[in-house]
């Protein structure tokens, strides 16, 4: 029998640096400042060795594979320095350039050779951004400065704590990554200082704090929990996703999908019209060919755990309505009994395998995460990216872990897939730019409209349907119970010999009648309610509203001013979290949706 391959690719350790710096160094600190640079970008390739080879480091990573990378403009001074470092240590370098390279080498006609011989050695691993002279100049050092703290995972920073030169000085960069939370490794301008830790605005106030061996220590728990997940149970169901396969596709896991079409008018497939997107970048197929398996698997288990409650509330009614037609001795309450039992058993199986293969947490998890990497997918186009923070644990808990949530891993793996994800490259003007911003729109904002709109219609549907049936099954009821109540009078009554026959075989019927009707009134009810096919239609409504804003919004974009992709990618990342927002929401609530036989 050939063995099925998991869904999802191997995980490789990765972990990025960045650098921002003076561009004049005083001649007796370069060597300070190398010894430095040397040590921290080694300390930090032989931790990520050291937690590979650990126990579930071994288990999530292949051996021997890494993924180090340092991401530097270039600039004469503290980039170029710390790039060579990192070249001698084994580091992939990246460079983004504020400008078109010809334009950017006006900033230093005197080393020009060593700025392309750095280059050479980056290359294919070059992005232009669509930066300009004049009132933009600033702006675009800023810029390629923030995009250098959006995609990396440390930044170092060469610095003398001094105010700067201003909109995209050293100092302004420090501070835009301290009031975002990015970790910065802080070596005093003149070599002679401690490293620091800097992780917020008040550490700058107050570095003394987090130098030395405190830095060293912070530098040494941040690598553990980029590299090794929160060590909670929540590890289970990681290495379970990183070991899914495609689960067998079954006609009963269709059940809901079938019930929702028909109720909604709709029993045929509705197959969107095939949308033919042509990769723009490497990013963006990095990106789809992760978010493809996860969002199967999303489907497939969201196929399984929907299916499962439209099957117990079916066999509940069924068992509701044998119970009613087994009262009473002979073979016929002996096949109704054991139908009864038969439809608590079914109950009992799609339960357990519902709690036992964890439908409901996989759906939420698998969901959530595919959702991520759709958003991250458009927003890595431009350089920007989604961040997640792992929870704290709670440190006056007897169990600190068990504040964790199951489904953390989710968080941690999206977290380690960015640190892995490649960088645009090229250019982000012009022919380029436009490519990206296309396939943005149609992906993520007219395809998101599309299929909100199809949801909307057919929850709105499905559930005015369900509604009816549930109120006619229950008409229905009361029509019986008042029918059965007749007729146990016209037998009290009494109408002659024969009437006891007849009224026997209506007695079974009217009996039979209600155990299934009241079942199935709360079997099309429950269903509803479970679905939550109202707050799914809102949702749809709501994310329609969001994508047709977002639209006129990225419309009035001018794709031909300089930074263009800056204001793309600020417009996106506004619209990526309202919509994770929206799902977060989603998630929170159908947490509690759990199939459970009481």
């Amino acid at each position: 029998m050939t063995e099925i391959a998991p869904l999802i690719p191997p995980m490789v350790p990765a972990f990025r640096v960045g650098i921002t710096g003076a561009r004049l160094l005083a001649p007796s600190a370069l060597p300070l400042l190398k010894n430095q640079l040397d040590l921290v970008l080694s300390t930090i390739k032989a931790n990520i060795e050291a937690l590979t080879r650990e126990p579930l480091g071994a288990e999530l990573y292949a051996p021997g594979a890494m993924n180090l990378r340092f991401i530097s403009p270039l600039a004469e001074g503290a980039d170029r320095m710390a790039a060579k470092v990192a070249l001698a240590q084994g580091y992939q370098l990246e460079a983004p350039l504020p400008f078109a390279q010809h334009e950017y080498e006006r900033d230093f006609p005197t080393s020009v050779a060593d700025f392309r011989d750095l280059l050479a050695q980056a290359a294919p691993h070059v992005l232009e951004l669509g930066g300009a002279r004049g009132d933009e100049e600033n702006r675009s050092y800023e810029a390629v400065g923030r995009l250098v703290v959006r995609n990396c995972d440390l930044l170092i920073a060469i610095w003398d704590g001094g105010k700067g030169n201003g909109r995209g000085g050293t100092a302004d960069i420090v501070r835009y990554a301290a009031r975002h939370g990015q970790p910065i490794w802080w070596l005093q301008a003149d070599g002679t200082a401690e490293p620091r830790w800097v992780e917020k605005l008040h550490d700058l106030r107050q570095p003394e704090h987090l130098a030395g061996r405190a830095a060293w220590e912070k530098l040494e728990a941040y690598l553990r929990t980029a590299i090794l997940p929160p060590p909670t149970a929540s590890t289970g169901p990681l290495t379970q996703f990183l070991n899914d396969t495609p689960p067998p596709d079954r006609f009963i896991w269709s059940f809901y999908q079938r019930a929702i079409r028909l109720a909604a008018g709709r029993p045929k497939i509705h197959l969107a019209p095939p949308v033919t997107i042509t990769p723009p970048s490497a990013v963006w197929i990095y990106w789809q060919n992760l978010y493809t398996p996860i969002d199967q698997l999303a489907v497939a288990y969201g196929n399984r755990y929907r299916s499962s409650y439209v099957l117990v509330f079916g066999l509940a009614a069924l068992a509701l309505a044998f119970a009613a037609f087994g009262i009473g001795t002979g073979l016929e309450a002996l096949i109704a009994g054991s139908c009864e039992l038969a439809s608590l058993i079914g109950i009992f199986l799609v339960v357990r395998a519902n709690v036992t293969h964890n439908w409901h947490g996989r759906l939420i998890a698998y969901r959530l995460l595919a959702e991520l990497c759709r958003k991250q997918q458009a927003l890595a186009l431009f350089g920007w990216s989604l961040k997640l923070t792992t929870p704290a644990t709670t440190e006056t808990s007897d169990d600190p872990l068990a504040s964790l949530p199951r489904d953390v891993w989710a968080g941690w793996f999206f977290n380690a897939a960015v640190r892995a994800a490649p960088l645009p490259q090229a250019s982000l003007q012009g022919a380029p730019l436009k490519s990206a911003f296309e396939a943005v729109q149609t992906s993520l904002v007219a395809g998101q409209v599309d299929y909100h709109a199809r949801r909307q219609h057919d929850s709105e549907a499905a559930a005015h349907r369900f509604g009816q049936l549930g109120r006619a099954f229950f008409i229905a009821t009361v029509v019986v119970v008042i029918l059965k109540i007749g007729q146990i009078l016209y037998q009290i009554i009494g109408t002659g010999p024969d009437g006891n026959s007849g009224s026997t075989v209506i007695t079974d019927i009217l009996r039979l009648l209600q155990g299934l009707l009241p079942g199935m009134s709360a079997a099309f009810v429950g269903i509803r309610g479970y679905a939550e096919l109202e707050l799914l239609a809102d949702q749809s409504a709501q994310m329609q509203r969001l994508m047709v804003h977002a639209e006129a919004m990225l419309q009035h974009l001018d794709l031909e001013a300089p930074l263009a992709s800056e204001d793309v990618g600020a417009e996106l990342l506004q619209l990526a979290e309202a919509m994770m927002h929206d799902i977060k929401g989603w998630a929170q609530l159908f947490r509690l949706k759990a199939v459970e036989t009481g």
